[in-house]
């Protein structure tokens, strides 16, 4: 009965880390496809957004994700998948590309750890307030004309609200 037992403890513990990882690789598989591979094209972004039928996110909800300034091509959109709510902000002002993505997360070791293994990262500035951290990393974008790029991680570990938005900018200008 123990033996029983055991497995069935390992089984679950197994399929809460596994399912626990999917959720983050699967959000930073959505942030590539979607912002980082379009950063030079923002306009894909859109045109993808509505063929997808994502929902326009009116400006109290897309406060999250907004830009202080915003550009001609700024939008924010919403999509629910899996049971998970993402939201997405593209903007091009100050002579910036940005593209953010924005969801709930497990385990911010677990999104760094990914972010780590999709990209070549530097760390340049790291701060915490609050319930607020932000990373700031350098990062090579092999596909984008303007290989140097920013990604900024902003997050919350508090119990209630692990919130995560991850953003992509390069230089446009």
């Amino acid at each position: 009965m123990k033996k029983l037992l055991s497995i069935l403890l390992l089984g679950l513990l197994w399929s809460t880390i596994s399912h626990s990882n999917s959720t983050e690789r699967e959000l930073l598989i959505k942030f590539d496809g979607i912002c980082v591979q379009n950063i030079d094209n923002l306009k894909t972004v859109n045109d993808f957004a509505k063929a997808q039928k994502w929902i326009d996110l009116p400006p109290e909800q897309a406060a999250m994700i907004a830009p202080r300034i915003k550009g001609p091509s700024y939008e924010a959109y919403g999509f629910f998948e899996k049971e998970i709510v993402y939201l997405i902000g593209i903007n091009d002002a100050e002579n910036k590309n940005t593209c953010t993505m924005a969801s709930s997360y497990s385990s911010i070791n677990d999104i760094k750890s990914i972010l780590k293994e999709f990209y070549k990262t530097e760390l340049l500035h790291k701060q915490s307030q609050g319930i607020q951290n932000i990373e700031m990393y350098k990062v090579n974008l092999t596909q984008s004309y303007n290989s140097s790029g920013i990604l900024v991680l902003n997050y919350s570990e508090q119990a209630g609200y692990k919130f995560v938005s991850i953003s992509v900018m390069i230089d446009n200008g």
